[in-house]
């Protein structure tokens, strides 16, 4: 009998599961995000945000990988075609998918529980170009943090047991080094969601 329990649990997850994981991730980042805009908590906003996405990669690591991230899951497209691991291509856009959908739900959601809404735009005082750039920067930080400590080829087979706290400082970092030029997304599905709702 543990025999079969050990092997039902190392099975691989289905595609409906890891679909619910990366929903669920993302809906509770991006309502995190939108939660911390609407409190106005600048101080503690980053690290609230930081902290969510490493709770809920060590959560759904295991389910789907804990992408919770467009940008990440093409990263792991484009890992796969080049020969590393990472995704395929289909799984990819169902992927991505799920996160829009997710961060929409999760933007109207807050939005309807803190009544206000937050459209992207930079930062009063920084160009469009500027919260651009530093966008861009960012979003390569967190995806090649990613890259590196959760899908390469040395890491695969033994992941440490905290990959998602070097993501989530990663994120940290980044709310704190570029969150006041560009609003910090660093996820198209936040960037969606906010511009949507």
């Amino acid at each position: 009998m543990p025999h079969q329990i050990a092997n039902t649990m190392a099975a691989e997850p289905s595609l409906r599961a890891k679909c619910v994981a990366e929903f669920v991730g993302t809906f509770m980042l991006i309502f995190t995000v939108v939660c911390n805009l609407a409190t106005g908590s600048p101080l503690f906003g980053g690290f609230s945000i930081g902290t969510v996405l490493f709770v809920m990669i060590q959560s759904f690591g295991k389910v789907s990988g804990g992408n919770f991230n467009p940008a990440v899951s093409v990263a792991l497209g484009c890992t796969k075609t080049l020969g590393g691991p990472g995704m395929e291509w289909g799984q990819v856009m169902i992927y991505c998918l799920v996160q829009i959908v997710a961060g929409i739900a999760a933007a109207l959601a807050s939005t309807i529980l803190c009544g206000k809404s937050f459209p992207v735009a930079a930062t009063p005082g920084y160009s469009t170009l500027s919260a651009g750039v530093c966008e861009y920067f960012y979003t390569f930080m967190l995806t090649f943090v990613v890259l590196n400590v959760a899908a390469a080829k040395k890491n695969v087979e033994e992941k440490g047991q905290y990959y998602g706290l070097a993501i989530g400082f990663t994120v940290i970092a980044g709310a704190y080094g570029g969150g006041f030029i560009s609003g910090g997304c660093f996820n198209p599905a936040v960037a969606l969601a906010l511009d949507i709702t």
